[in-house]
């Protein structure tokens, strides 16, 4: 679905270079990025070449933040899918999450078995999570992967996930996912973690209403405006709306976002999309900083 826009008027303030200074300081520092990926790159290779999961071995890759590229401030995850030649329809989630389990057992001390993966510290600080899984059809599209609980297999399409992210960026100029990392500056100072939506929740709203901005103002006002605008209607209502993962179609990313924090996020959406739109359409470049600096802190244009 797209959605029309107000256009920018000439005389409106949109602080082009503090925008561009505050996407430069939250994005993850050279130093945080080359350890994270030893870090992943180490975990993945003892998965292709260990005894016991060589001959099951399909392939890894990236998934997550750091794959699409939306990662803000410290890399302190990494998400790697691990492709299985495995039978889900007789094989429990369950059993596969402890097998691999183990085998990380013998190269890692802190290991933790999750809902979904097994996660392990792989580097200082940095923490990588495996996910398990095995093609629904082909090697490149869609699979199987556990459940948040580990009851069930479910369908899943990071790879398609990462490529809508790709195209999107393409045809918002770049915009995408530098709005990505400024939305998620934002909700990280939001007052209370109910207020806080997963990120990749966030991310697929931004992809639904960012429309074709021309400025990082003009976009995250769209983005905020378009949030309030589509979604507004189900506050209250203690119902959450179904958000279409733009990756895979058929999954709602929103099946676990509970009705009151849905309520949380949407309230503190309806005021910040008041501000933003009162500090892009202002003729002040001071009085517009002031308002952003409520969404963005009191370092924003400093």
């Amino acid at each position: 679905m797209r959605l029309s826009f107000r256009q920018r008027h000439s005389d409106t303030v949109e602080l082009i270079n503090d925008f561009k200074t505050l996407v430069s300081a939250i994005e993850p520092k050279a130093a945080h990025v080359t350890v994270a990926k030893s870090a992943h790159e180490n975990v993945r290779e003892q998965l292709r070449v260990d005894k016991e999961s060589k001959e099951a071995h399909k392939d890894t890759f990236l998934s997550g933040s750091y794959a699409r590229s939306t990662a803000i401030n410290d890399i302190n995850d990494v998400d790697v899918i691990c492709l299985l030649d495995l039978n889900q329809s007789i094989t429990p989630p369950e059993m596969v999450l402890a097998w691999i389990q183990a085998i990380l057992s013998r190269y890692y001390t802190v290991i933790k078995r999750q809902g979904r993966s097994v996660g392990v510290q792989a580097a200082k600080d940095v923490w990588v999570d495996i996910v398990p899984s095995t093609p629904i059809a082909s090697d490149a599209g869609p699979i199987w992967i556990p459940d948040r609980e580990a009851h069930e297999w479910v369908a899943s399409h990071p790879k398609g996930q990462i490529a809508a992210a790709v195209n999107q960026n393409k045809a918002t100029n770049g915009y995408y996912v530098q709005v990505v990392k400024l939305l998620k500056f934002w909700r990280d100072r939001l007052p209370r973690e109910a207020c806080r939506p997963k990120s990749y929740i966030l991310e697929t709203l931004v992809y639904r209403t960012i429309g074709y901005p021309t400025s990082h103002a003009g976009a995250v006002v769209n983005v905020l405006e378009g949030i309030e605008r589509t979604y507004g209607v189900f506050r209250k209502t203690n119902t959450v709306p179904s958000i279409v993962d733009p990756g895979y179609p058929s999954v709602n990313v929103a099946k676990r976002w509970t009705s009151s924090e849905f309520d949380e996020f949407m309230t503190q959406v309806q005021s910040a999309a008041v501000v933003a739109r009162q500090a892009l359409d202002q003729t002040a470049e001071a009085t517009s900083r002031v308002l952003w600096r409520r969404l963005f802190g009191n370092g924003f244009g400093q």
